[in-house]
């Protein structure tokens, strides 16, 4: 089984959970749980740097990734000597207590002004782009690294590749043995369970949604997807999802040749979803119905059923070559999905994503 990055929650029961996992956690990934550094998700509860820092340490054997993803932040915080002060001090209290190897950030304007602000600091960490740059080309890889080496910051010891390559396995196999070529010490990771629309044409706009909220501005962005984007899509068409890139827990392992490591995503959705989440893809097997298996659309799961262990061997090679993919999706959807009786959440009792954090 490839190891996994997987969310850190600052919850005791998840802790230990994580801790007998050991050395299939290769990494874990966080926000810094402070308004002043926003991430790709809305801001979750406060927590004080020595706070964080008690619970990470609980958790030794993983690197530790701090997301710092949010696609913008408040102008005068590039250059706001006070509030870049507060965010350097959380860094170097993690980083000083061994809890920190480096940044996962989808501005690259922050990562400069980070660098700027503190370059004793940023040598000390990676710059890990997020993977909602869309890394889907060596040439796309190529500039981020040239970008992080003149930031300062150190070069990323894993590169998230896009989602869409989790379909399309020749491209992905090309890309991975290049970079293994040129940079042969840098893993290569996929996100397993975002469960997000293919090359989602809402994403750039949810991003700064997301960003806009984080900065006060009133945004719900749950409202704004159900009503206009990606929830809209798939409550009108729910085939859709099978057209999703995600990977299934038993389907891990045909990436061997190709990437390092499996990322699990759902930090908001509570230790109890990735509990079973990443136990899932630990174990490399699921029984149960697969859209509680992923983030951004585990909202239907209220509402439908399909049956993971019920799906053909052959899934990923079908959803991967057979043209036209809707059809396929049809065809799945019609032979494997049931409607739940509706006495579940509906869509305006549930929270939904599409987003990744990192």
């Amino acid at each position: 089984m490839l190891p996994l990055d997987v969310p850190f929650l600052p919850d005791a029961s998840y802790v230990r959970f994580l801790e007998k996992l050991g050395s299939q956690i290769h990494a874990v990934h966080f926000g810094l749980y402070d308004p002043s550094l926003c991430d790709a998700r809305v801001r979750l509860r406060r927590l004080s740097p020595q706070d964080l820092a008690v619970h990470l340490d609980r958790l030794p054997g993983p690197k530790k990734y701090l997301l710092a993803n949010g696609r913008f932040q408040p102008a005068d915080l590039y250059r706001g000597e006070k509030s870049m002060r507060r965010i350097i001090e959380g860094l170097e209290q993690l980083s000083g207590a061994g809890l920190l190897d480096g940044i996962i950030f989808a501005d690259s304007y922050l990562l400069t002004a980070l660098a700027d602000a503190a370059p004793e600091l940023a040598g000390r960490l990676e710059a890990v782009p997020s993977i909602n740059f869309g890394i889907d080309s060596v040439g796309k890889l190529e500039s981020l690294l040239e970008m992080i080496s003149a930031s300062g910051f150190r070069e990323p010891g894993k590169i998230p590749l896009d989602r869409s390559l989790n379909r399309r396995p020749g491209t992905l196999a090309v890309i991975s043995r290049e970079i293994r070529r040129r940079w042969p010490t840098m893993k290569i990771e996929l996100l397993a369970n975002e469960g997000c629309l293919p090359h989602c044409p809402y994403r750039s706009t949810h991003e700064a949604l997301i960003a806009a909220a984080n900065l006060g501005m009133g945004v719900d962005t749950h409202r704004l997807n159900r009503d206009l984007a990606c929830i809209r899509v798939l409550e009108r068409e729910p085939h859709r999802i099978f057209a999703s890139p995600f990977i299934r827990p038993e389907d891990t392992g045909r990436y061997g040749q190709s990437a390092d490591i499996i990322k699990v995503c759902g930090r908001t959705l509570g230790p109890g979803f990735l509990v079973r989440s990443v136990g899932a893809y630990a174990a490399g097997v699921f029984r149960g119905n697969l859209l509680d298996l992923l983030d951004a659309a585990h909202w239907m799961a209220g509402r439908w059923e399909i049956d993971n262990e019920g799906l053909p061997d052959d899934f990923v090679d079908v959803l991967s070559t057979v043209q036209p993919l809707d059809a396929a999706c049809r065809a799945l959807w019609q032979r494997h999905a049931r409607l739940k009786p509706w006495r579940f959440a509906t869509l305006g009792d549930v929270p939904g994503g599409c987003i990744e954090e990192a």
